[in-house]
């Protein structure tokens, strides 16, 4: 009975912790997700999920918290996706991005080696967020630029069976990145 009552009152304690620790993660106050108390909390939950609770108030408590546990991780998940995805800037500096810049650093093309145009507006920008990044003028021709994007385009029509390419330029703690996608047909 005592053994119930003190892994409700652990795990209460300990999801409060946990979200405040993604919190500062998300933030970008800690360098790594809190990993080690998200799994002991996941322990005390499998464990106790198995045994028999005897008192309605202690069952109930300890349902509502699994159900908050699996709300947050279910939230935590959907927010590590869409920042690996580059779409959720990191809150901590999402007041300084300018919005209308990020809409700039994405265009769809169905063919790289007819829609130059819209490919030379993004090597300029690809290069402009290099330069501003590292703090030097990068070499990269636009020939070179059209190369790559010609093969990434070719995989990711392969893999999977689209005309359109969505392409972003990505920064990710000082580096630029250009990421493809199938785009919307």
């Amino acid at each position: 009975m005592m053994s119930i009552e003190a892994d409700i009152s652990r795990l209460e304690s300990g999801i409060r912790q946990l979200k405040i620790k993604y919190d500062m993660f998300f933030a970008g106050s800690i360098p790594l997700q809190p990993v080690e108390l998200r799994d002991e909390l996941e322990r005390l939950i499998r464990r106790n999920s198995n045994e028999p609770i005897q008192r309605y108030a202690d069952r109930f408590h300890f349902n509502s918290l699994v159900s908050r546990f699996n709300s947050l991780s279910e939230l935590w998940g959907k927010t590590m996706r869409s920042r690996e995805e580059g779409e959720r800037p990191i809150p901590a500096v999402a007041h300084l991005r300018d919005n209308r810049r990020q809409d700039s650093n994405r265009c769809t093309i169905s063919d790289p080696e007819k829609d130059t145009a819209e490919l030379k507006k993004l090597h300029a920008r690809y290069l402009a967020e290099r330069c501003r990044a590292e703090g030097k003028t990068p070499s990269i021709s636009f020939e070179k630029f059209v190369k790559g994007i010609s093969s990434q385009a070719s995989r990711l029509r392969k893999k999977s069976d689209c005309h359109n390419i969505e392409l972003r330029i990505v920064v990710e703690e000082d580096k630029v990145h250009l990421k493809a996608r199938a785009g919307k047909s």
